[in-house]
């Protein structure tokens, strides 16, 4: 089976490349009819080829499919193995399948190809991070969020703020997502929500209930995790029916998951 997938493969890498490459040109090439001469098809470097193949597998990934990706990814290190976005990705799909090992070992080898890389360096300290590593984070984490040319640094000083809250560091730690959310206000979801929580342990509970209302609002919509701390942070300075409100939304947006049941719980516990 994943014999005929890589032939298949290859067989709409060459349609690809070819498409790329003529354009218009195309059916001149293979038409006597068109009257003008013949176009040579330009040779596509294994770079290339390379490039295409981690793209495809960039699209695997976010469809949910990892192995997919990994599949691919074998494909374009025998096309070039120097291609240090090659081996981000693929440090991405052992991360997704909870593999930090070889997630490590491959965003090393991404980051000694190219040093500057700031996706890739970001990715480096989230795993040492997640691995406890912390003091092996600081750099690569540090060289991503302060790079001038990184547009979405907030996710590094995200990551800076996880570091130093689980190194006990909580004034270091929220000052970081004070920075992750004013570079990128509508995107900063992940930090209105740690922030959040930093600010329900002070007991700063009012605090909270705004940066976690915020954490789900426009392009965070999405974030589920905001929500439920919201209906939770709601229900401990006794606003019930907001908190009631709250819960009763997750249901409704997101029926049979681990967040619907937790607030079921919740309302439950409700007076």
């Amino acid at each position: 089976m994943s014999n005929v997938l890589i032939k298949k493969n290859r067989v709409n890498l060459n349609l690809l490349f070819l498409c790329s490459f003529l354009g218009c040109a195309f059916s001149c090439v293979f038409l006597t009819s068109c009257g003008t001469p013949r176009v040579d098809k330009k040779e596509v470097s294994k770079r290339e080829r390379a490039r295409l193949l981690t793209e495809v597998a960039n699209g695997a990934l976010l469809e949910g499919d990892p192995v997919g990706a990994l599949q691919n990814l074998a494909l374009a290190e025998a096309q070039d193995p120097s291609l240090p976005e090659l081996y981000h990705t693929r440090a991405l799909a052992f991360y997704v399948k909870h593999d930090l090992r070889n997630a490590l070992l491959n965003a090393q080898k991404s980051v000694v190809l190219k040093p500057d890389y700031i996706e890739a360096n970001n990715t480096l300290g989230k795993i040492l991070v997640d691995l406890g590593r912390y003091r092996e984070a600081v750099g690569p984490l540090q060289m991503a969020a302060y790079s001038p040319i990184n547009r979405e640094a907030y996710k590094a000083f995200t990551n800076l703020g996880i570091l130093k809250d689980k190194q006990g560091e909580t004034l270091q730690a929220e000052s970081y997502y004070d920075r992750a959310i004013q570079e990128s206000p509508a995107l900063a979801c992940q930090a209105y929500y740690l922030r959040g929580t930093i600010k329900v342990r002070d007991s700063r509970v009012r605090e909270a209930i705004s940066d976690y209302d915020r954490s789900t609002k426009n392009l965070c919509a999405y974030f589920t995790e905001g929500r439920l701390a919201l209906g939770m942070a709601y229900e401990k300075n006794k606003q019930f029916q907001l908190a009631r409100k709250a819960f009763l939304e997750i249901q409704k947006l997101y029926p049979h998951t681990q967040f619907a049941d937790r607030a079921l719980e919740r309302l439950k516990s409700l007076p």
